[in-house]
């Protein structure tokens, strides 16, 4: 019986110079990039998207939240809604939305503007505008933010990006969307764009402008800011900071846009009333900077 051995296979079948490792990591560093592009382009669109949805849709979305920060009879409160309701009306705000503002008695240099026209300005950031100009021009900003509907924008690429992150790990995804969409996300802080930041200091200046005859106060507040930086080098910074970007270039830029548009860079500022600085000092006594 004849016997039975096996061919032998050239040498070169199924043998590659190729370190079969680097293959792995190309192919698997390809993968990744291709889902980092469509991650990014899914948080791009969604909120592109997000902000052609009707204003109704958006004050829907916050209204169980908003309940919970009804308007209150503080001097504070009043005051700060009473000059939001002056910028409002030389600004172009989508249909049916009203500006309101919250009053947060926190030492925190803060403001920002969230869904639904809704605004928040901290006492710890009252406590360093030198005149109402320099306040005004803060809350101006947040309301062009509101205007323009940056904040939709935002949320919507919040969740863009969580849902592209739960197809990657469901429970990734979960957590991401809790924070977006969580009770406390939904009145803190959204991110914007530099491009948007851009759009709303343009905005807030003409209002400003509009209101009181002149742009005195638009680039104070950034120096103001400067200054609270300065103070806590080594420390946290202002909040504000982390999410409106403080640079020379930016306020060069303010400068710039004011001298381009013609307008006086400086007028008779208001002084805040003294009533409103003696309950915003009250309140410091009674929850002191931590």
């Amino acid at each position: 019986m004849p016997e039975y051995r096996n061919p032998e296979l050239p040498e070169d079948v199924n043998n590659s110079d190729e370190n079969p490792l680097r293959s792995f990591f190309a192919l698997a560093g390809s993968a990744l990039l291709i889902a980092g592009a469509a991650v990014a382009g899914l948080a791009f669109f969604g909120g592109e998207f997000a902000g052609f949805l009707p204003y109704r849709s958006e004050a829907a979305l916050i209204e169980p939240y908003a309940q919970r920060y009804p308007p209150r009879e503080h001097a504070v409160e009043s005051y700060l809604q009473a000059v939001a309701d002056r910028l409002s009306k030389h600004m172009t705000l989508p249909e049916g939305m009203a500006i309101r503002v919250h009053y947060v008695d926190d030492p925190v240099v803060n403001a920002f503007a969230t869904l639904g026209g809704h605004v928040a300005v901290f006492r710890g950031l009252l406590e360093r505008v030198p005149d109402e100009n320099v306040l005004a021009m803060v809350i101006a900003h947040e309301i062009a933010h509101a205007q323009h509907r940056h904040p939709i924008r935002s949320l919507g690429r919040g969740i863009a990006f969580s849902a592209a992150v739960s197809v990657v790990s469901a429970s990734t995804g979960s957590r991401v969307a809790d924070s977006v969409l969580g009770t406390s996300g939904m009145l803190t802080l959204l991110t914007f764009s530099r491009a948007q930041e851009e759009e709303a200091d343009e905005t807030g200046i003409a209002a400003l402008v509009l209101a009181y005859g002149h742009a005195g106060g638009a680039t104070d507040t950034f120096q103001v800011l400067q200054k609270a930086a300065r103070e806590h080098r080594g420390a946290e910074p202002p909040k504000f900071l982390s999410t409106h970007p403080l640079s020379a270039q930016r306020i060069e830029r303010l400068a710039a846009i004011i001298e381009r548009r013609g307008w006086n860079a400086q007028g008779a500022r208001s002084p805040i009333p003294g009533a409103v600085r003696e309950a915003i000092a009250k309140d410091a006594k009674e929850t002191p900077r931590k």
